[in-house]
């Protein structure tokens, strides 16, 4: 049946109009050695139709450009407030100019139907490679089941990490194909123009170090990382110091289990390498990456004490708009596929004063 799309933020997955249904049949099997086409949903984007003829990505339409709750939909109000739009080419453009780009999520099969599914018909089709790193593999998002030491479970995340950039490393480096690796969750909303155009100001190109994401500041000394939520890059350069030297270093925790991945991957980087974190602010302190919904940063309040603002002591915290760059990056706690399509079409289908390609 069909329903409003605020209805499909309230879980009702009975609707067509959620797309939140598997994608057909079951998944083909692969073979254990099976390597991902991680370009599919690139290449489908650039022809701008998928395998059957049919627009890709997918316009949803509808009412997903409104404001949900009765006019209290804070996520709209802060990307049109900032406003927060899109620094990429123009849309004659026959592909994106500035570094090239793998992104990977880290997620598991009851996800494929819901969040990775929404990725993977909105922002993912931007990034040049993607990947899910998952529980079961099925070619057609793609998603591969990626096998690590230990249980799979969020205290084993550092585990499960280490296998993902191992297999990226081993499969899609060496060639030189992309630039730039970013991983992140399967509750992670990304701006993949304007990740591609905030890399391609890093000067000193993709085969020096950097490490780019959210700094945080924990607790003891010189424990500073990017945030896991908020998804981090390393250029080419520093992946492959990290697979060659780093991945089984002793100071590189490689067989801790503990959820803390960003924490353990920002040690290893600092310790062995002297790899340090970068300042991803813009010119007005305005942060580009984000830990939580785009909402949340827009109300969040100067008398708030937490371990958020632990973190950012440091260097603070913007509020309101000052919170976050036009030029947004990423933002985390994006859990509704809804919500994923609705922040994606306020900047790309709704022409509400959003820059759109």
């Amino acid at each position: 049946m069909e329903c409003g799309w605020e209805e499909c933020l309230a879980a009702q997955t009975k609707c067509r109009t959620c797309r939140q249904e598997p994608l057909g049949d079951p998944p083909p099997p692969v073979d254990n050695d099976w390597i991902p086409d991680v370009t599919m949903l690139h290449r489908m984007f650039l022809q701008g139709k998928d395998s059957n003829d049919k627009p890709w990505p997918p316009r949803v339409g509808g009412d997903i450009c409104k404001d949900f709750w009765n006019g209290r939909d804070i996520n709209k109000q802060l990307f049109q407030q900032v406003p927060v739009s899109i620094v990429a080419p123009p849309p004659a453009a026959k592909a994106p100019k500035g570094p090239k780009i793998f992104c990977g999520i880290y997620t598991m099969a009851k996800a494929h139907s819901l969040t990775i599914r929404a990725m993977r018909e909105t922002w993912a089709p931007r990034c040049d490679g993607f990947l899910a790193f998952s529980t079961q593999s099925d070619p057609r998002i793609p998603a591969i089941s990626i096998t690590h030491e230990g249980p799979e479970e969020y205290n084993n995340m550092w585990q499960k990490s280490r296998a993902i950039w191992k297999f990226i490393g081993d499969h899609y480096l060496q060639e030189q194909e992309y630039d730039y690796f970013f991983l992140g969750g399967e509750d992670l909303f990304v701006i993949v123009d304007n990740l591609r155009a905030y890399l391609g100001t890093l000067a000193s190109g993709p085969e020096e170090d950097h490490f780019v994401g959210r700094r945080f500041k924990g607790h003891g000394p010189d424990n500073y990382f990017n945030s896991g939520g908020a998804g981090y890059a390393l250029s080419r350069g520093t992946l492959r110091k990290y697979i060659e030297r780093g991945y089984d270093h002793p100071d590189c925790a490689a067989h801790r289990h503990t959820s803390m991945e960003d924490v353990m991957m920002a040690q290893c980087l600092r310790k062995v390498f002297g790899i340090g974190l970068t300042d991803t602010r813009d010119d007005k302190g305005r942060e580009r990456f984000h830990p939580f919904a785009p909402g949340s940063h827009l109300t969040r309040k100067k008398d708030e004490h937490d371990w958020y603002n632990d973190y950012n002591k440091e260097w603070g915290i913007g509020y309101g708009t000052d919170c976050c760059a036009p030029d947004s990056v990423s933002f985390h706690y994006i859990k509704k596929a809804t919500m994923v399509r609705h922040l994606h079409a306020l900047l790309y289908e709704c022409g509400d004063g959003t820059s759109k390609q």
